[in-house]
């Protein structure tokens, strides 16, 4: 069978499609991703892969209906749905997610149910939705009363028992920003928790801050817990601990409590009716000594890979092991160390092994001891021999297109190709507070965006930064939104069949018109945005600073999109 390799360059899925979970799917045969999408409705957008080269979006677990029982319409800035974690559990797909900063009021008033507004309240945003496929229908939400925090996790041991777990600030702190990682039995009947909660973690060091984003995952007779720390921007890190539980879960978490007992230890629960395996001397999960298993931050502000987190893993039957994180790409400022990001948090992947220590060395007496133990997997090392994300991957796949293996490859230049994008094409998408219009991902950051004549063109990062373009009596207006700011700009006299567009790059935005709309082929009087489109033979009307629409000028989580108004 002959392979054939194919370069992809890394983020795999660009703009903003933070917060990735993924699985292999043996029913399918496909590789399964599921993103963040904060107020986006359509929401928590579902791409599948067989090869890591084509994804394909086989459709959006949140519906306009499921938005509705969700409040997305009454989220702030920033809100909405946060870290979906995607899984077969007791045979169906099941994600788990959190809506997060619900302005309960203005969700009321938006039309939501009191119902859902009191669900939301009792699980913290905490829900369940499950399907019979992919494409859906998505039933649910179910939520998940009793349950605390963000980033939930669900998983299924050998034994067929399910765990709910997720990271909620520390309730008993020893620093600022300290978290711990709880988890509790669920059972998938009702998706109600049962037992007990039980803390299983509180961060890998002192001062650890922010252990978020949990995934629990079994490697032969050990369990292993896999958290982001540090926060979701320049210190982000993901961490590895693991426990031996091969006779499932919920056993080693009761031989551990035995244990301690039997040694008179008492590790004393967050409140009553709780238990905790993290003691000051006594763990139940030990931590790899290599971690972080992936962060950037020791790169310096030279890197323009920045906020690396968020991570998730699989197995593929084929190409073994692989993780998903969100990463940011950054632009240099005029300023040493100074970086703006517009894009948000984007999907990248790289392959893993697990390796152990070759040897145990002791400082005196016998020599070293070779490690032969062959049911030790040991622990993850990501993008081995490189340290970091790698900028491109060298997908090998046989003739049926079926992956095989995946490997480093040297850095490779993507050229963004003009696409035209019409208003019936379900990339458009809408955004909470900007009903009147439908939006596209910016992805690059060298962007160019044009908009038929006739339609009003915006970039959006949230409600306070925003620029619109629109022809009124051919004269070209521009309204710009800075937080409590608003500047209008006159730009001149278009022609009517002239685009207007927007060249995002280098901090700097220019503001185009163009006919025949950057030379695209085939383009028609349907057609609403052309990205990417050559600027070179642009009219430019004006230009301007863009920093404003920067995540780190704006604040919160989302990137850019571009948009047209709705008619």
């Amino acid at each position: 069978m002959v392979a054939h390799t194919h370069v992809v360059a890394n983020p795999v899925m660009r703009g903003m499609y933070p917060d990735p979970s993924w699985m292999w799917d043996k029913t399918r045969d496909e590789i399964v991703l599921v993103n963040s999408s904060f107020e986006l409705i359509p929401g928590l957008p579902i791409h599948v892969t067989r090869d890591l080269v084509s994804w394909k979006h086989v459709g959006d677990a949140v519906n306009a209906a499921m938005a509705k029982r969700l409040l997305i319409e009454g989220v702030e800035d920033s809100g909405g749905l946060y870290a979906p974690t995607i899984r077969r559990i007791h045979g169906q797909y099941v994600i788990v997610c959190t809506v997060a900063r619900v302005n309960e009021e203005r969700a009321l008033a938006c039309g939501c149910s009191p119902e859902d507004v009191e669900g939301c309240r009792a699980s913290q945003g905490n829900f369940v939705i499950t399907a019979p496929s992919l494409e859906g229908p998505w039933h649910g939400p179910y939520w998940i009363a009793g349950a605390e925090g963000i980033d939930p996790d669900i998983f299924e041991d050998s034994d067929g028992a399910v765990w709910w777990t997720q990271t909620r600030p520390a309730l008993k702190p020893q620093w600022e920003g300290q978290t711990e990682v709880w988890t509790q039995p669920i059972d998938p009947s009702d998706w109600t928790l049962q037992d007990h909660k039980t803390v299983i973690w509180r961060g890998y060091g002192v001062n650890a801050v922010w252990a978020e984003g949990p995934h629990l995952y079994r490697v032969g007779d050990w369990v292993y817990l896999m958290t982001a720390e540090g926060g979701t921007s320049f210190e982000h890190s993901e961490m590895m601990m693991r426990t031996h539980a091969p006779q499932g879960f919920a056993a080693a978490l009761a031989v551990f409590e035995r244990n301690i007992a039997a040694r008179d230890v008492w590790i004393e629960p967050a409140r009553e009716g709780e238990h905790s395996v993290v003691g000051q001397y006594d763990r139940l999960f030990e931590a790899c000594k290599k971690n972080p298993v992936l962060t950037h931050r020791h790169l310096g502000n030279s890197e323009l890979i920045q906020c690396v987190g968020h991570a998730d893993l699989l197995c593929h039957p084929q190409a073994g092991w692989l993780l998903t994180c969100l990463g940011v790409r950054e632009v240099p400022g005029d300023e040493p160390g100074e970086l703006f990001s517009y894009l948000g948090r984007e999907t990248f992947i790289a392959p893993v092994v697990w390796e152990r220590n070759p040897v145990s060395w002791k400082l005196e007496g016998e020599d070293p001891i070779k490690q032969d133990n062959d049911n030790d997997p040991g622990w993850p090392v990501v993008a081995p021999g490189l340290g970091r994300l790698p900028q491109a991957l060298d997908i090998i796949a046989d003739d049926n297109g079926e992956l095989r293996l995946v490997e480093i490859a040297e850095h490779t230049e993507m050229n963004a190709e003009p696409e035209v994008i019409r208003y019936d094409d379900n990339r458009l998408i809408g955004v909470r507070g900007r009903d009147g219009y439908r939006f596209i991902r910016v992805d690059e950051p060298d962007y160019t965006v044009l908009a038929a004549p006739s339609y009003a063109l915006m970039l959006h990062q949230d409600s306070t930064h925003a620029v619109t373009l629109r022809v009124e009596d051919r004269r070209v207006n521009v309204e710009i939104t800075d937080r409590s700011e608003t500047a209008h700009l006159e730009l001149g006299v278009v022609a009517p069949d002239e685009w207007l567009g927007v060249h995002l790059f280098d901090n700097r935005m220019q503001f185009l018109a163009m006919r025949h709309a950057a030379g695209a082929d085939g383009f028609s009087d349907d057609a609403v945005l052309i990205v990417h489109g050559d600027s070179t033979q642009a009219r430019v009307l004006g230009e301007y600073d863009a920093r404003f629409l920067s995540t780190e000028w704006a604040g919160g989580f989302v990137g850019c999109l571009a948009g047209v108004e709705c008619q």
